[in-house]
């Protein structure tokens, strides 16, 4: 384990990485849509689905390592704060209408936590275009603990209007806290300290109504189980062992369920962004997995099925 990966990641190596993914995005217009977007490097393609606005960073050092050798896009998705909301088919569309737009028929893809729930149900809908999938700490559905009085709170903010008297700081707090979860018998040490997701957080402007209409509309009503026999290419599939968001046991039954799961690792961590943090680990699993080779794990902390 490199002494970085050991390591707490420092404020000057963390905004480093935010500042070179901000510095690739360009405007661009692709068919209808007009999106910033990175489109960095040469070869094969890989495509990224995105997640929340100014958490992009959480694939720098991957768009920074893969980059060398393939040609990476990744499209900064549409965050909405009014009453229009965005649904889990919409952002389907919106990564299909980035595939057209830039005449990619069949792509390599990769996503982390909710975006992965928009490839999951992309590749269910469109499996033609999906060359593999590179799946990082989600599984088939979203039933967080203590379930279910959290999806009875999400219900309730999908239909009052609470976004209005939900305090940023309160809904910023709660959200980071899943986020850094772990289980106390967990010895990793963070990697990624608490205040730099926290900065990136701040970031987002009117955050209750970005998560009541530009979240939830994904996380909420997402359910793949019955639907994960179909899903027939290539699946790369990593997790740590107690994400709160996206638990071990869910991630497992979820691999044991594909037709095609190339591998499955759990890795070390502490937070759930440790496709950043311990990039030394996941970087590696990812190369080997888009070079048709079995990934194996750097580290004997890694399991595999």
């Amino acid at each position: 384990m490199s002494a970085l990966t050991a390591a707490q990641i420092d404020d000057a190596t963390f905004h480093e990485d935010v500042a070179y993914i901000e510095s690739l995005w360009q405007r661009t217009s692709i068919g209808n849509l007009d999106v910033p977007l990175i489109d960095h490097g040469q070869g094969t393609p890989l495509v990224m689905v995105p997640i929340l606005e100014h958490l992009e960073f959480v694939y720098a050092r991957q768009v920074r390592a893969l980059s060398q050798q393939r040609r990476v896009i990744l499209y900064r998705r549409r965050e909405t704060r009014t009453t229009q909301a965005i649904s889990l088919a919409a952002r389907v569309e919106e990564l299909r209408g980035v595939l057209d737009g830039l005449h990619l028929d069949q792509v390599d893809l990769l996503a982390h936590g909710d975006a992965a729930m928009v490839l999951l149900e992309f590749a269910a809908r469109y499996p033609q275009r999906c060359r593999s999938l590179t799946i990082i700490a989600q599984g088939a559905d979203y039933q967080i603990a203590p379930h279910p009085f959290i999806w009875l709170l999400h219900e309730l903010y999908v239909r009052l209007p609470v976004e209005y008297i939900l305090p940023a700081a309160f809904l910023r707090r709660t959200v980071i806290n899943y986020i850094m979860a772990h289980a106390p018998d967990n010895t990793t040490r963070p990697a990624l300290p608490r205040h730099l997701i926290e900065e990136q957080f701040q970031k987002i402007a009117r955050w209750p109504f970005v998560y009541k209409y530009s979240v939830l509309p994904v996380i909420h009503y997402f359910e793949m189980r019955q639907r994960i026999s179909a899903l027939t290419m290539p699946v790369l599939l990593i997790n740590r062992a107690d994400d709160a968001l996206s638990p071990e046991y869910k991630t497992r039954w979820m691999a044991k369920q594909l037709p095609n799961c190339a591998a499955y690792h759990v890795v070390p961590g502490a937070e759930r962004f440790f496709m950043y943090s311990q990039a030394e680990v996941v970087t590696p699993l990812i190369e080997a997995f888009l070079q048709g080779e079995k990934p194996q794990s750097p580290l004997p902390q890694s399991q595999t099925l």
